[in-house]
């Protein structure tokens, strides 16, 4: 008797923790609900999101599935998967992320209308763990508002588990999945006809002209019958599509708590704008979520910066760049008119708030954040959507319609690599946008390297360059010389006219724009480049067609090399044009703001300065000075500028014998070679020599001769 009177304070105890957890959850659930009452009633979404909670049958879901391929039972699961997998199979199936959006991402409603908010989510995989492509699914399932979840599209590109899609279809899914957003007390079950839904209580599809909040989301499964990549597996996917939105996702990502809300928005604007300027289906606007960073060995989850922007170089390779300052200010006019739009609805969604906040505070209970000042700081700059050159790591969502009147990604781009710079070019050049939503937040998996294998015997670098090749000769026009400068050889690599042919068509279907209205308006951080660590230096300034001193110059086919010319540390440069002959030359300083381009052309092999002259050796009597200077043949011979001579083919139909033979040898004079580091005068066949700290001369070509070794900032050719 004395041990259960001393056990009856423990369970009173106990009693009321549960009642006061029950009391709080409850609260929550009703301020969740009653947030977004008003959209089933005036059609369109104000989400409050609800706190993370995970309960346990959450974190315990799949097991099984999971345990069908354990990646802890694979020797060589890191070089397979290339992150850590096996961790990936014990932290559970979801977990609970922080709230990385700024604090002006959660005090404000998203406005956009439900009849058109139907997302479809293409996931494409190629051996991707069993754990980590689970929960990729699963944080969609748990933060998601069904209504706007319209179906997953899985795509297996032929991975070495093959049961893993019948594995997943059936899997049993708790009901807590719904998120409160489903009626139906029933477990989903994942099926895999393309047109039934995951519980077994399926109801036909609405019609497309009406609009019904769904309780069930649709999925669509296919494995492809050879490897395709990555590439082939998202527009199959986009094929399948039948929602308003497609989004692609990788299959190693969490999404974060109202993710979704924020890119429907910031796309039914610019619906809504392109359908007042005259423009059919709205304007195309691809829009990303800030990417959070998942540590591929630890899997912790880390917020990431939300001012980088999606870039690439001159190799066409993806770089996560800084926003600039000048495109923040650049922006600001846009933030107004937002800012209108948003204060403009603040009233009704004040008025909504009030009466919520005196519902809650029947239980005695208001919460501070959803007040009228932090609801006016929704237009912050934190939370506002910036443009960006690329698309956010190849994640995206675009208008359905849009994506395919782009053509999708590009076919002929072969397996991974480029096509979401090609389709970021391409979006920009032909009337779109792009837009990284920084109140939208995805957790990815960055791994150092790919794990999987290409097919056809082919390397990463191989694919990777062949598919730059096609994207430079489709989209850049002249700027692709800038390519092959930084890449020599991929002018190698076979391409036909096919290749480019459907971009062609498209450029001139859409009336696009040319690559250097992206240059001037979208990209202009592209135009500098800094070659190595040796003062390879290219000004693009001038070549990109900005105002300056000297005639702005494209490179085309005839070009073998152009941009600074440097030996060791200093640069060939004309120092005065006015002054005399014997002082216009000088290695100077290669970080000078006016230094000379030079380009070396291909037909008459000349050496032309960007002031318009062009290289030269001429012929000099020898006098005392020189005698005692030097006694080599090059004594007699001097590097200075003359006027560039075209060839006896252009000049007049009848010239003078005289005029003809003097034009000739100066011509010849003005030949140079490339042959490897050298600079060869093809009359004398000596080279360019830097015997001295500012002085340029010709001599006898010396192997390993640092003097007279050249460089050209961008060559366009091997070495």
């Amino acid at each position: 008797m004395k041990v259960r009177i001393r056990r009856w304070p423990r369970l009173l105890v106990i009693l009321a923790l549960l009642l006061i957890t029950a009391f709080f959850t409850t609260l929550q659930y009703i301020e969740y609900e009653y947030a977004n009452l008003q959209a089933e009633h005036y059609g369109h979404t104000q989400l409050f999101p609800m706190p993370q909670r995970v309960p346990l049958d959450y974190v315990m879901t799949g097991r099984d599935f999971i345990a069908g391929t354990s990646a802890s039972e694979r020797t060589d699961a890191w070089e397979f998967y290339h992150y850590n997998a096996a961790r990936s199979d014990v932290i559970g199936a979801l977990r609970a992320l922080p709230d990385t959006r700024d604090v002006s991402c959660t005090a404000r409603p998203y406005h956009f209308t439900v009849q058109h908010a139907r997302v479809s989510i293409v996931i494409a995989f190629h051996n991707e763990a069993r754990s980590a492509l689970l929960r990729t699914i699963l944080t969609l399932y748990h933060r998601t508002q069904r209504r706007h979840l319209h179906e997953l599209i899985l795509i297996d590109d032929y991975s070495d588990d093959g049961d893993l899609l019948p594995d997943m279809l059936n899997l049993k899914i708790p009901p807590f999945l719904r998120n409160f957003s489903s009626t139906s007390p029933t477990p989903m079950t994942l099926t895999k006809s393309s047109s039934s839904y995951f519980t077994s209580n399926s109801q036909a599809a609405p019609p497309t002209n009406t609009f019904s909040a769904p309780t069930e989301v649709t999925i669509k499964t296919a494995r492809n019958t050879r490897r395709s990549g990555v590439i082939a597996s998202r527009n199959r996917g986009a094929r399948l599509a039948t929602g308003d939105y497609l989004l692609f996702l990788d299959s190693h990502c969490e999404v974060n708590v109202g993710w979704l809300e924020p890119l429907l928005e910031r796309l039914a604007i610019g619906e809504m704008a392109g359908a007042a300027g005259g423009v059919a289906g709205g304007a195309p606007i691809a829009v990303s979520p800030v990417l959070d960073s998942i540590n591929a060995e630890s899997l912790e989850y880390a917020a990431s910066s939300k001012n980088l922007m999606g870039g690439f170089d001159w190799n066409l390779h993806f770089h996560w760049i800084p926003r600039p300052q000048s495109t923040q200010q650049s922006q600001q006019q846009e933030q107004q008119q937002q800012q209108e739009h948003y204060q403009a609805e603040a009233q009704e969604s004040l008025a909504s708030l009030n009466a919520k906040t005196a519902y809650l505070q029947q239980f005695g209970w208001e919460r501070k954040r959803f007040s009228e000042a932090r609801i006016h700081r929704d237009t912050n700059t934190a939370a506002t959507a910036f443009k960006s050159p690329t698309i956010a790591g190849g994640i995206f969502m675009i208008s359905r319609h849009w994506f395919h009147k782009l053509n999708g990604f590009n076919p002929f781009l072969e397996t991974w690599g480029g096509e979401a710079i090609e389709f970021s070019i391409k979006l920009w050049l032909c009337g779109g946008q792009i837009e990284i939503v920084p109140c939208s937040r995805v957790g990815h998996i960055f791994r150092k390297e790919h794990p999987f294998h290409f097919p056809n015997g082919t390397d990463s670098q191989t694919t990777y360059l062949r598919n730059s090749k096609i994207i430079a000769e489709s989209w850049l026009d002249a700027y692709k010389y800038f390519f092959y400068a930084s890449k020599p050889a991929a002018r190698d690599i076979p391409i036909n006219n096919t290749h480019t042919q459907r971009s062609h068509q498209l450029k001139s279907a859409l009336n696009c724009r040319p690559f250097s209205w992206y240059l001037q308006h979208v990209f202009p951080q592209l135009k500098y480049v800094r070659q190595s660590v040796h003062s390879d230096y290219l000004s693009m300034s001038c070549l990109c067609g900005c105002v300056c001193v000297c005639p702005c110059v494209l490179p085309n086919d005839d070009f073998i090399a152009f941009g600074t010319l440097s030996s060791g540390e200093l640069c060939l440069h004309i120092t005065n044009p006015q002054a005399v002959i014997e002082r216009q030359l000088r290695m100077t300083s290669c970080f000078q703001n006016d230094i000379t381009h030079w380009y070396l052309h291909r037909e008459n092999a000349q050496l032309q300065a960007s002031s318009g002259a062009c290289l030269s050796v001429v012929t000099e009597m020898p006098t005392s000075a020189t005698k005692l200077r030097n006694s080599t043949r090059s004594t007699h011979l001097r590097v200075v500028l003359q006027p560039c001579v075209v060839s006896a083919d252009e000049h007049s139909q009848r010239p003078r014998s005289g005029n003809v033979g003097a034009a000739r040898k100066r011509a010849l004079s003005q030949r140079w070679l490339r042959r490897g580091g050298w600079l060869v005068h093809q009359q004398t066949q000596l080279c360019l020599d830097n015997p001295l700290s500012d002085v340029v001369v010709v001599s006898h070509c010396r192997n390993a001769a640092p003097s007279q070794l050249f460089r050209f900032a961008m060559e366009l050719q091997r070495l």
